[in-house]
């Protein structure tokens, strides 16, 4: 009994000692970057008005213009400074909106709301209308449209690892394992890069 137990640990220390070598592999990861250029110009539309003034009036004065209650983008409140009667200063509404609009279209949209800016004066309402342009910006539209070659990644990463391999004198075999990631942007200020990429682990083997 004593020599079969003796037989059997002298059996597992070499199992032990010994362990199976794990597979072999070369992991790599492969991307396709695009960088996206802005098709839109952003402008900032301020409308001053009284205190007293709601959202639906300043609405109403921007008619016309393309501007409606997705384009509103906050208000606060500001002090017009007079130096005569009895009260020095008056508080007054900031109402802002921000309306993007293509490239070819900024001229055009340049003139319309200086257009719109002296009517209301004219109207002698209580609004006053200011406006500049903001920046540029990247259209969802766009931004939605970029898509993802997946049988292009994975020929870039075995391309990789064929490179690899040889250079290890090894021999490239199958895919173990593979994951993917996009990014899709929103709108932004400046141009950003619609990103895919693809890691690809491939078994490979001793020549």
């Amino acid at each position: 009994m004593r020599k079969s137990v003796l037989i059997f640990l002298l059996l597992l220390s070499c199992s032990l000692a010994f362990p199976q070598s794990p597979t072999n592999s070369i992991t790599v990861s492969a991307s396709n970057n695009a960088t996206l250029q802005p098709d839109q110009a952003v402008f900032t539309v301020s409308v001053q008005s009284g205190a007293t003034t709601g959202l639906d009036d300043v609405l109403a004065g921007l008619q016309g213009s393309g501007i409606t209650v997705a384009n509103f983008t906050g208000v606060t409140t500001a002090q017009n400074y007079t130096c005569v009667g009895p009260t020095p200063t008056t508080q007054m509404l900031q109402w802002t909106f921000s309306l993007p609009v293509p490239l070819a279209n900024t001229k055009a949209t340049v003139a319309s709301l200086t257009t719109l800016q002296q009517n209301i004066a004219k109207m002698n309402n209580g609004l006053t209308l200011s406006f500049s342009i903001a920046g540029t910006q990247i259209s969802q539209q766009l931004a939605q449209s970029q898509t993802c070659s997946l049988s292009g990644l994975i020929a870039s990463a075995t391309t990789q690892a064929q490179n690899l391999a040889n250079a290890g004198g090894l021999t490239l075999g199958t895919i173990l394992a593979m994951s993917s990631s996009t990014s899709n942007y929103a709108a932004s200020p400046y141009a950003a890069p619609a990103t895919c990429a693809i890691t690809v682990t491939f078994n490979v083997t001793r020549n």
